[in-house]
């Protein structure tokens, strides 16, 4: 019979750590726009970032279900903060783009929630926040999209 070994347990350990901090941490530092979900921000992040998208697409990168998406890009169209586009080589098809406006409200919530953590951060002395900007990199490289374990990011086909 085999058991877990040290490196599982921790590796669960810190999993369960980190799930829970991040959550308290996401929210405390919640943008106050109470109409808009985080998957709407989300989503409005993805567009930014990436540029027009088809639907299906976005529900993808959103890890949604399609009729998910598609509720999510409603009220989001309903908001000016998002507006479709005929794709030009297929009429069937649309894009999704971030509007200006939505643009502006997703900076606005940015520097909210950058602020908000700044706060949480008052607190560190000059060592914990060290270590805390320590494991940034590789926090942030765990979030890319492709990401396969051995901390090498997938080759994009």
């Amino acid at each position: 019979m085999s058991g877990a070994t040290g490196d599982d347990r921790l590796r669960q350990e810190v999993a369960s750590r980190l799930g829970a901090v991040v959550g308290r941490i996401a929210r405390r530092t919640r943008p106050s726009r109470g109409e808009l979900s985080v998957g709407h921000f989300s989503t409005l992040a993805t567009l930014a970032r990436r540029g027009p998208q088809r639907p299906s697409d976005l529900a993808r990168a959103e890890r949604v279900a399609a009729p998910t998406m598609t509720r999510i890009i409603s009220v989001l169209e309903s908001r000016h903060l998002v507006e479709r586009h005929q794709t030009p080589t297929d009429a069937r098809s649309v894009t999704v783009a971030i509007t200006p406006e939505g643009r502006r409200l997703l900076d606005e919530a940015r520097a909210e929630r950058s602020t908000s953590v700044a706060e949480l951060l008052e607190v560190l002395d000059d060592d914990q926040l060290a270590r805390v900007a320590a494991v940034l990199d590789v926090l942030d490289l765990m979030t890319v999209e492709g990401w396969e374990h051995g901390g090498v990011p997938a080759a994009s086909t």
